[in-house]
């Protein structure tokens, strides 16, 4: 009895130190990484901090001991961050004369999942992306070729998106089926990471979409290294590895934070309802997020499914993707698409206007 109850405090103190650690990560988005960085990191946790949670209530539940109601009730206290990851909405799809479809994707440049990072060609583009029942795509990491720019050509000619806002030699584009009255690209210094806004004739109305790529953590390459290599914690080289993603994932954090209280700003200027999509690279437990989607509705939020995992790289269970509306729009739906030449998937919102 006495080593049962020995085990029963060691699981106990571990599911304390696990709720403590989740508290944090509800802290995150309130927290600038100018001021204290780490706490973004604890965000970034959540996904795997939630899993845990519920690990533990099974576990308790089978040893029939009421401790589970410590993380029955930390995920209730959580429910927004909950609901920011799983998506509870289940039933039919079907959306009424004037909804409005806009999808999001970080194209990783069309590129076709081949060593020599080749894009996609014009013979495949067909079979890779079909653009059946869109009515916005907002790109991010859009190719820029340096002749004829054969995906423009086949997203106007196959698709009834015939209007178009993109400088060459950005990564920025907008593909709307609805003119455009108005337009701004504005660019961070690296010239890919930015974000554009096109004020667009919806039947006689005019909404504000902004389409948004927050910076990059650039940590992927070092990950790819680790996880081909192995993590070997005895190796230095490692831990050098380790702390060089650190201390990117610390100075992207910091230039997200600013740049998107740059684009909220340009939100709460608008004079129309505003559409928000993009990549901000950073998951909802972050503080860009947070100051993203004051006053926004996350159409994931609102009415998504399953897990919302929109990333499809080395770092694992991560939602980066979004489309949000002002509060003049209903959310009707959102789905998360799949793509084989990306390290994103695609996200559909479907909004319409309210009367």
């Amino acid at each position: 009895m006495r080593a049962k109850s020995k085990g029963y405090w060691l699981l106990r103190w571990l599911n304390i130190l696990l709720i403590l650690v989740t508290l944090l990560a509800y802290l995150a988005p309130y927290v600038s990484p100018a001021a204290f960085w780490p706490m973004s990191f604890f965000g970034l946790l959540y996904p795997w901090l939630l899993l845990g949670n519920i690990l533990c209530i099974i576990g308790w539940l089978v040893l029939k001991q009421y401790y589970f109601l410590f993380s029955l009730a930390c995920i209730l206290l959580g429910w927004s961050h909950f609901q920011s990851y799983v998506g509870l909405h289940f039933g039919p799809r079907e959306y009424p004369e004037g909804s409005i479809r806009a999808m999001t994707f970080n194209s990783y440049n069309f590129h076709n999942g081949r060593k020599n990072g080749a894009r996609l060609t014009k013979e495949e583009l067909p079979g890779t992306f079909p653009l059946e029942g869109m009515d916005i795509i907002c790109f991010q990491e859009f190719p820029s070729p340096r002749r004829v720019n054969y995906f423009i050509d086949y997203i106007k000619a196959n698709s009834p998106l015939k209007h178009v806002i993109f400088q060459k030699g950005g990564s920025l584009a907008i593909f709307s089926r609805y003119p455009i009255k108005g337009q701004d690209t504005h660019y961070f210094p690296n010239r890919v990471n930015g974000y554009q806004y096109a004020d667009l004739d919806v039947g006689g109305r005019t909404i504000r979409l902004f389409n948004v790529h927050l910076q990059s953590n650039s940590v992927t390459s070092i990950a790819d290294q680790v996880a081909e290599e192995g993590a070997n914690l005895q190796d230095k080289k490692t831990w050098l590895r380790i702390r060089g993603m650190m201390g990117r994932y610390k100075r992207a954090a910091v230039l997200r934070a600013e740049q998107a209280q740059e684009v909220a700003d340009k939100i709460r200027e608008s004079p129309y309802p505003v559409l928000l999509c993009g990549d901000f690279n950073e998951i909802p437990q972050s503080y860009a997020y947070h100051i993203l989607s004051r006053g926004m509705q996350d159409a994931f939020k609102a009415r998504g499914r399953g897990l919302g995992v929109t990333y499809n790289g080395r770092i694992p269970a991560l939602r980066i993707d979004y489309v949000m509306a002002g509060p003049e729009f209903e959310v009707l739906g959102h789905r998360i698409g799949r793509a084989r030449f990306s390290d994103h998937y695609p996200v559909w919102g479907v909004v319409r206007l309210v009367d």
